[in-house]
């Protein structure tokens, strides 16, 4: 697996990971019409890249596997101004083989570069993810809906 900064040139790929951010208990709860319809979950990939925005996909033999991007956004995880929300997917074929871990760790490590000091998310609490985001720190922060907010200290 090889990791590499997002670009604009993948927004068509960070739609298919939003999609499977929205819809990851495998309910299609929405597709791409719907996504760009919802100023929601639109939020999350509109105008990609802006200057603060900041991700990493996962190629697998040269195929996207998965991604994760960060962006200063009033979306369900917000916590404040100065704090990233992140988003996170990875393609079906490409789960259970630390995809998620990798582009996630990555991103981590951008934020960190880039001198914030919090990352947030928002996750529901059923979402096997959250395991994931609690091994590397996260922590419960808050509810919005029925889901849960976290951040990571950096």
């Amino acid at each position: 697996m090889e990791l590499r900064p997002a670009t604009a040139a993948d927004l068509p790929f960070l739609i298919e990971m939003l999609l499977e951010a929205c819809n990851w208990d495998g309910t299609p709860w929405y597709d791409e019409v719907k996504v760009r319809a919802d100023e929601n979950a639109w939020r999350y990939l509109a105008d990609w890249p802006r200057a603060t925005d900041f991700g990493v996909v996962a190629e697998a033999d040269g195929v996207p596997a998965g991604a994760a991007w960060a962006r200063l956004v009033r979306g369900y995880g917000y916590v404040a101004d100065d704090v990233p929300e992140l988003t996170l997917g990875v393609s079906p074929a490409h789960r259970r083989q630390g995809v998620a871990r990798a582009v996630l760790s990555e991103l981590i490590a951008q934020a960190r570069a880039a001198s914030y000091k919090r990352l947030s998310l928002s996750v529901d609490p059923d979402n096997p993810a959250r395991t994931l985001y609690e091994s590397l720190g996260f922590l419960k922060v808050g509810v919005v809906g029925t889901s849960d907010t976290m951040v990571l200290d950096l």
